[in-house]
């Protein structure tokens, strides 16, 4: 089992590696030294050549073996077991004096900590055999009047330390997996807080960025033709003030959305005063107030759009001639053709014959296509806009809802 690729760890990169690599034989340094003077002792008087070249070949394997405990822990488990059963059931049986039990306890660990309940269950069971062989060794070795007091202190020694390895690496694990959880809660939160700040700036360009700049242009007319033609002029400034008020209700609709935490608030200050394409005339008749030629062209049966989907269809028209108004200017002509098949197809177009006042670049805020491809994208449509012939021509898919 390699650790890079369990679930509860991170990815490593190639310094980590290096760095765990060596914390991992630091480690097992620290921990297979003191085993072997504190269940070999081979520094004993009298203790053989062979003897300690026994203990030190069982104390090499261990070594080398838990150096890899955190990328192969079971096998690592498996490898230290055996090498402790083994050595504790020579000592048994008299050929070797060496009795381990610090690596297996780090091996132990690892298993614990890094690979499920049932394979820490099984370890945790496993270690008890070599706690078995230890206690039956002293049991042996050990006179009769010091049995009990033998075998209680062997276990109060051993279970208490098997306990506390098991029981930490569990709890770390926790631990690990609970903080993981957190940070992907908080990732997802502030995912969830950038694609809003997104939605309420589409929402914000899409009802204020448009309605202010066709009131400027409005106001244009109405200052020019101030005093020549009284009638122009109170027409201009009553479209003004009916694309003030439409603004207005429509942000009234998105603070009230934005207030709400209630679900079903949500849903009806969504729809309450949606816009959709059954809207389209009504936008159109302001952008030719503008001085916009625009023409509407339907084509095949309407179908059933989802809210969603029909608001994106509006917002995109309404994005396309606000552009043409405000970069094609006055004397333009525009085409809108809504095309009704398998799926929505919509195409603005105009032929940039317009004259417009250098002034009205300031009405631009270069981000209208930009929010218009997201919301496009969102609904599972496809979005296309680039100059055409003498113009721009914005065209756009979208999904038809079935049934």
């Amino acid at each position: 089992m390699d650790l890079a690729a369990s679930p509860s760890a991170p990815p490593l990169t190639r310094r980590r590696v290096q760095s765990v690599w060596l914390q991992d034989l630091a480690l097992s340094l620290a921990i297979t030294v003191p085993d072997v003077f504190f269940a070999g002792n081979p520094t004993a008087p009298g203790t053989g050549w062979a003897t300690q070249l026994q203990v030190l070949g069982f104390a090499l394997l261990q070594a080398v073996a838990l150096v890899l405990r955190r990328r192969h822990p079971l096998v690592v488990f498996a490898v230290v077991w055996g090498l402790t059963t083994a050595a504790i059931a020579l000592t048994a049986a008299g050929v070797v004096a060496y009795t381990p039990y610090f690596g297996l306890l780090l091996a132990l660990y690892t298993v614990a900590e890094y690979c499920g309940l049932p394979a820490a269950f099984a370890a945790l069971a496993l270690t008890m055999v070599p706690v078995a062989l230890e206690t039956y060794h002293l049991v042996a070795i050990s006179p009769s009047r010091w049995l009990t007091a033998t075998v209680a202190a062997n276990l109060a020694f051993m279970l208490p330390l098997t306990g506390a390895a098991w029981g930490l690496a569990r709890w770390g694990r926790a631990a690990r997996a609970a903080a993981e959880r957190d940070r992907r809660e908080l990732a997802a939160a502030r995912e969830r807080v950038v694609r809003e700040r997104t939605r309420i700036a589409r929402e914000l360009h899409d009802i204020v960025a448009n309605a202010v700049a066709v009131m400027v242009m409005r106001a244009e007319t109405a200052r020019t033709c101030e005093g020549s033609d009284p009638g122009r002029t109170a027409e201009a400034f009553g479209h003004i003030e009916e694309l003030g008020r439409a603004a207005m209700a429509e942000l009234r609709r998105m603070l009230r959305l934005l207030r709400s935490a209630d679900p079903e608030t949500d849903e009806t200050a969504e729809t309450e005063g949606r816009r959709g394409l059954g809207d389209l005339q009504q936008l159109l008749e302001d952008v030719r107030r503008a001085g916009v030629a625009v023409e509407l062209e339907v084509v095949g049966t309407p179908a059933r759009l989802d809210a969603s989907v029909d608001l994106t269809a509006y917002r995109l028209v309404q994005e396309a001639v606000t552009n043409i108004t405000k970069h094609a200017g006055p004397g333009s002509h525009a085409a809108v053709r809504v095309t009704w098949a398998e799926r929505l197809h919509l195409e603005v177009t105009d032929d940039g014959a317009g004259h417009t006042p250098a002034a009205r670049r300031d009405l631009s805020t270069g981000h209208g296509l930009l929010g218009l491809a997201e919301r496009v994208a969102v609904c599972g449509g496809e979005l296309t806009a680039a100059p055409y012939r003498s113009g721009f021509r914005v065209t756009a898919t979208l999904p038809v809802s079935p049934g």
